[in-house]
């Protein structure tokens, strides 16, 4: 019988809660700037390059967490999980600062606006390892797992309600007011890590051979072929399935032809089916997760993409399936690739599949972007369903694609 414990544990330890308080408003904060910046993107152009600039943003902004990675990792143990995560926060608030300003007095263009996704993007680089790092280093060993099971919530609650705020705080204030809000939210957060102790202490940094254990990582996951076709899925969702959610601004105004607030109706509808599939994933066992068949998944995102091709206004509804999906696939490819992982391994496997994730994000957004540009964005919706469909039918069809998911039983 599968034992349960309060969900809410981790936020009984000081330190943690006072992160996560505050780190709940600045994500909210973080969804209102993604969904003007997008907003923004749509009304600097014509209905059909909107959606090519926004696959740019996008691109631009995911760029440097793939390049930047490595030293990313080496620049935090020299100076501290804590002290990097503050200047990123620090960093993004002048940004939101300056798009305000700029919105203002509407003198924004699309250079200054590709320029300070590009700034975005590379305090994104060192914001999600320094994150991770940081909580590692407030809480218990026995208490991670739940601390980011709680970051996944909030994170999801963020994803929910923050495009539906951004619509009703333009309508009735105005952009420029909208990333006003948006730097106001990174406040607390700033403040509130300089009151937070660091109870581990910052290791040294280590001469090692960084090329080396680079490949001995690789090499393991060449080794597994479970590995291999989960991080395969992986790709798949990434380059087609979070085009979904990444183009919806064009989406939106184009084949709904609605506004700013139906757009944020429409990801709104997307982070609570996100919330409850995280809900769902999160009640059950690990060795229950691992065992799922991911590319049924995929086919619930390629379904409800299709349907909102064949009927856009759909997308309210299909939004919510779309987002259950994703979290559930999500979950199981990264549950599987941990438990496939061992301790020593682990850093250099997850690191491999955050890459396909980070990676294949914007470049799919970027390239289906352009697609959209010369056949229109409904028309770009039918072909990233079609795709993910027929990835499904492959893996069911072609046998070395099939895995025997009930001997991950036996891993440990």
């Amino acid at each position: 019988m599968a034992k349960y414990s309060n969900p809410f544990r981790a936020l009984k330890n000081r330190d943690y809660f006072l992160f996560w308080l505050p780190q709940s408003i600045s994500l909210i904060g973080t969804r209102i700037d993604t969904t003007l910046r997008g907003w923004v993107a749509v009304n600097l152009f014509e209905e059909n390059k909107a959606a090519g600039f926004i696959g740019l943003i996008a691109l631009l902004k995911g760029l440097p967490t793939v390049i930047l990675s490595p030293a990313c990792g080496v620049i935090i143990d020299w100076f501290g999980p804590k002290n990097v995560l503050l200047l990123t926060q620090i960093v993004d608030a002048l940004n939101a600062t300056l798009m305000a300003y700029l919105v203002y007095r509407n003198i924004l263009n699309a250079v200054q606006l590709l320029v300070l996704s590009v700034v975005m993007g590379i305090s994104q680089a060192f914001y999600l390892p320094s994150r991770n790092s940081f909580v590692g280093s407030i809480v218990p060993r026995n208490l991670l797992s739940n601390a980011l099971a709680l970051h996944a919530m909030i994170f999801n609650l963020a994803r929910m309600i923050g495009p539906s705020i951004a619509g009703f705080v333009v309508e009735y204030k105005g952009l420029e007011f909208g990333f006003v809000v948006n730097a106001l939210t990174f406040l607390p957060l700033i403040v509130s890590l300089m009151f937070i102790r660091v109870q581990k202490p910052v290791q040294q940094h280590v001469r090692r051979d960084f090329f080396a254990d680079l490949k001995a990582g690789i090499r393991y996951v060449a080794s597994s072929r479970v590995l291999l076709i989960t991080f395969l899925s992986s790709t798949i969702y990434a380059v087609f399935g979070m085009p979904y959610s990444m183009l919806m601004q064009a989406f939106a105004k184009g084949a709904v032809r609605t506004g700013l607030t139906g757009y944020g109706l429409i990801m709104g509808s997307m982070g609570l089916g996100a919330l409850v599939g995280a809900m769902l994933a999160g009640s059950l066992e690990a060795d229950t997760v691992v065992k799922f068949k991911e590319e049924h998944f995929i086919l619930w995102i390629g379904l409800s993409t299709l349907v909102s091709f064949l009927y856009p206004p759909a997308a309210y509804v299909m939004s919510f399936v779309n987002g259950a999906a994703q979290t559930i696939f999500f979950n199981t490819a990264n549950t599987r690739t941990q438990y496939l992982s061992p301790s020593h391994m682990r850093g250099r496997t997850m690191s491999i599949y955050a890459l396909i994730n980070t990676g294949g994000s914007p470049v799919g957004t970027f390239l289906f972007g352009l697609l959209a540009n010369a056949i229109g964005i409904r028309n770009t919706y039918g072909v990233l369903a079609f795709a993910m469909i027929a990835y499904f039918l492959t893996r069911k069809t072609v046998k070395s694609l099939q895995l025997d998911l009930e001997s991950l039983s036996h891993v440990r």
